[in-house]
């Protein structure tokens, strides 16, 4: 048994599909597009050398992988520190200690003192950090997915938690629409406000909108800064084929359509990545069509108000037009986050739509 570091495009294959074996039988578990994600390792790895990629070998077999990066860290105020993803692993604490011990050892030599995770590159939301609850409900878009015993593999390595964020699943059994939509209209009437769903034909309109309800409800435990205009055009060109404009919901003043609020959901296209186990030949886009309009649940994954109008009933009026869409559309099943655990403001907002905390993703740390 081995620890190797990956040079090429052969390793990489083998690093991507080793989860295949990991996960055989698991119904929850959601294949990376293979080639998208291939030709990314390559750019980060081989090409550009941001990124270090390695894996333990036994029997010619790998067993485990990681994947790391440096880079600055403002929560932590480190100009330097380590960063991992991709991490899988056998339930071998030895195979573990290989694996992550070598990452640390190739750290410390250029001087890292800290490392942590997981985060995804280039969107540090996307599968943030390892699952260590909620395992009962199927993984929902862009979140993390991993076996349970990653927990007890890190922490036995040293790492310790630095925080976590939390999902919320949204049950809508009991809505009382005839008891609600009063009071929501009551909110709307009251401070003169509309809500509508976005107009992609109007893009850039909408992208201004959502930034500066986002810029005016950021604070620090949701960001260092608010994300710039140009980060939600990489995102949304990113997701665009993911987002149904429906579920993009945005609240504006009536008199002079000043946007107030914004609530934004993605539907859970893992389970057409399912279908599609990570392929994407003919017959695997073929699926995708047949799948995607067979979508019945959704992630909510951003919900914000601006100060004036929070605490009003605002953010309820936001979710209730989600539920009629929800309802419009035949969705089953909801889940909201993740949210950060010590924000103490979002997390009461979807209690009080009636969310009900399902799964935690935790970010852990090690000094080195």
């Amino acid at each position: 048994m081995e620890v190797i570091r990956l040079t090429t495009k052969k390793q990489l294959k083998q690093f991507i599909n080793m989860a295949d074996t990991l996960y055989a039988g698991d119904s929850f578990y959601v294949p990376y597009m293979k080639n998208d994600l291939l030709k990314t390792l390559e750019k980060l790895v081989i090409k550009d050398k941001t990124y270090i990629a390695l894996s333990v070998v036994r029997d010619g077999l790998y067993i485990a992988r990681v994947l790391f990066t440096i880079s600055s860290s403002k929560q932590r105020k480190l100009d330097r520190c380590g960063f991992f993803s991709h991490f899988e692993c056998v339930n071998e604490q030895e195979v573990a200690d290989l694996l992550l011990n070598e990452m640390a050892r190739i750290l410390k030599e250029q001087g890292i003192t800290y490392v942590e995770g997981t985060y995804f590159p280039f969107d540090q939301d996307n599968r943030r950090g390892i699952q260590v609850a909620g395992f009962e409900d199927e993984p929902m878009i862009l979140t993390s997915y991993n076996k349970s015993y990653y927990q007890t593999l890190l922490e036995k390595n040293g790492f310790h938690k630095d925080f976590d964020t939390i999902s919320y699943k949204m049950e809508y059994d009991n809505y009382d629409l005839k008891r609600i939509e009063p009071t929501v209209n009551k909110v709307m009437k009251r401070f003169d406000l509309y809500i509508s769903s976005a107009d992609f034909s109007y893009l850039d309109r909408e992208i201004d909108d959502v930034h500066t309800v986002i810029e005016k409800a950021t604070n620090d435990i949701i960001f260092d800064t608010a994300p710039t205009r140009e980060d939600l055009v990489r995102i949304v060109a990113g997701w665009k084929s993911f987002l149904w404009p429906d579920f993009i919901f945005i609240c504006r003043r009536r008199k002079d359509n000043q946007p107030i609020g914004v609530l934004m959901s993605v539907p859970n296209f893992y389970t057409v990545f399912r279908k599609m186990k990570g392929k994407s030949n003919i017959i695997a886009l073929l699926k995708a069509l047949y799948w995607k309009k067979r979508i019945r649940s959704i992630r909510t994954i951003l919900q914000y108000v601006v100060p004036e109008y929070q605490n009003h009933g605002v953010n309820f009026a936001l979710y209730h037009a989600f539920y009629l869409a929800c309802q419009k559309r035949g969705i089953n099943y909801v889940e909201a986050g993740t949210i950060m655990e010590n924000n103490v403001a979002s997390c009461f907002n979807v209690e009080k739509a009636g969310g009900k905390r399902n799964k935690i993703f935790r970010i852990y740390g090690r000094e080195l």
